[in-house]
């Protein structure tokens, strides 16, 4: 009887540790969550310069975090993050003096847990130069030829500073 008795509170014990355990698992320590709020604005760079001649509908673009963003004074999108955009509309410069242009849409950015965190508000539109009115007034009064003249391809160069918003508010863990 001595040993049914030990059985069943070995067996007791064991089933109490194992409690013990899985609730010492569950509750604990885990990172502090950190709300970012939508309409919280951050600042990005291009990465790259970018170029009407070469960009194409729908390409996907690389922006870099250009100052930490921080939610109770903890930051939450470290500066040198990656950012996405992705190029809406292009046009190359064409003849008759008609100059390119490029609009690109910010879409995400990554946090510090690594999380993609939707942008919106933010877009980049630049134009090139456009020649049209000189095509014409040199092809009507010089030579014909003057109205194959193109416009300049839109630029725009590494390291330019645009501005996007959160779009939703999030929680991120921070540690």
């Amino acid at each position: 009887m001595l040993t049914s008795i030990s059985k069943s509170l070995q067996f007791r014990l064991v089933a109490c540790l194992l409690i013990v355990a899985t609730l010492s698992m569950s509750f604990r320590m885990r990172a502090d969550g950190v709300v970012l709020n939508a309409g919280t604005s951050v600042i990005l760079e291009t990465a790259t310069s970018l170029s009407s001649s070469t960009l194409a509908p729908g390409q996907i673009i690389d922006f870099k975090v250009r100052y930490d963003v921080k939610a109770n004074e903890k930051t939450v999108i470290k500066a040198g993050s990656l950012a996405r955009g992705q190029v809406l509309r292009v046009q190359k410069a064409k003849g008759l003096g008609k100059e390119g242009f490029v609009e690109i849409q910010l879409k995400s950015v990554k946090a510090v847990d690594g999380q993609e965190i939707p942008l919106t508000a933010g877009s980049i539109f630049h134009e090139g130069e456009d020649k049209q009115t000189l095509s014409i007034v040199l092809g009507v009064l010089v030579c014909i030829l003057f109205l194959t003249m193109k416009g300049k391809n839109a630029e725009v160069p590494a390291g330019y500073e645009t501005s996007g918003s959160v779009a939703v508010t999030t929680t991120i863990n921070v540690e």
